[in-house]
């Protein structure tokens, strides 16, 4: 059943008290640099946050970056959440409800271009599931939840076709599905209306899938392009796990009519959606967290 809290631009339903980029606990994470694959010889790595009293339901979380790391040895890694306290809040909300939080890093551009980030994640879903019993959390209701590009890769991974990975190694041949996903000021169409993108948001668009931000009129072509490929609103269909959407109207980098596309996607597919859209933040929504965790314990369990 679709369940819209807020459809109207401008309007800021909210049950609760919101949060701001600079409010929430600045959790640490109890287990930090757990391999979760390998590629090229290169260690991927994710850091495990546990809750006091667990609930035993698991949360792959991965922060926004623009797919971005500087090809530098002091590049932050993403999963450290450096200067980041926006995705902190979140991960303590997940811990204060007994969600296991994984923050993981993943490859990202100039060096690596689609679709390596979303392959990265999906291992990482994998990882955690062939792993389950160490973290004491069911391998049958694990999410994804993520923020900007982060929320990009989250939905692509919750809404792409479960397949076995590229490794020979079983847990790539795991399941890498999700029963649910949160996604924050998600990119949903990165083939999207040129005339609403930021300069910021086209240029790193084309850095993430090495091709020009033409916008829609020029990517559906006969045979689909790479922006496309790389859109969580093409996956949709009738089948897919229920996805929390959280934007905001004042937010400058993913303007709200990616919200506004997807929403018609969804719809036409008949998929199953709580959409929340807020006014304040701008990129870092606004939003109530206790009502998000409550949303995600309920679509886990249920």
């Amino acid at each position: 059943m679709h369940r819209l809290l807020a459809a109207a631009l401008g309007a800021a339903f909210l049950i609760g008290p919101a949060f701001a980029q600079d409010e929430g606990p600045l959790v640490t994470p109890d287990q930090r640099n757990v391999v979760y694959g390998m590629v090229s010889g290169a260690a991927m790595l994710m850091d495990v946050y546990l809750p006091e009293e667990s609930n035993g339901l698991g949360v792959v979380v991965i922060p926004g970056s623009g797919w971005y790391r500087p090809e530098i040895y002091s590049a932050p890694p993403l999963k450290d959440m450096v200067g980041y306290d926006y995705m902190r809040a979140v991960v303590g909300a997940l811990n204060d409800e007994g969600f296991t939080a994984f923050v993981i890093n993943h490859r990202s551009s100039p060096g690596n271009r689609f679709p390596a980030a979303v392959n990265d994640t999906r291992r990482a879903v994998r990882y955690v599931r062939a792993t389950a019993g160490r973290w004491g959390i069911d391998p049958a209701r694990m999410a994804t939840l993520g923020h900007s590009s982060g929320a990009n890769l989250a939905t692509m991974t919750a809404l792409m076709d479960d397949e076995p990975g590229d490794g020979a190694d079983p847990i790539d041949q795991t399941s890498a599905a999700v029963q649910a996903v949160v996604g924050i000021a998600t990119p949903f169409m990165l083939a999207g209306d040129p005339s609403t993108a930021s300069s910021y948001a086209a240029q790193t668009i084309a850095m993430y899938t090495g091709v020009p931000f033409f916008g829609m009129d020029n990517h559906y072509q006969v045979s689909p392009p790479i922006a496309v490929q790389a859109s969580p609103a093409t996956y949709v269909d009738v089948n897919d796990p229920p996805l929390y959407m959280i934007d905001a109207v004042d937010d400058p980098v993913v303007p709200v009519d990616q919200g506004d596309y997807m929403l018609t996607v969804l719809d036409e597919a008949g998929a199953t959606y709580t959409h929340v859209r807020t006014e304040g933040g701008e990129h870092d929504p606004d939003f109530d967290l206790a009502a998000m965790t409550a949303w995600l314990e309920d679509a886990l369990e249920g």
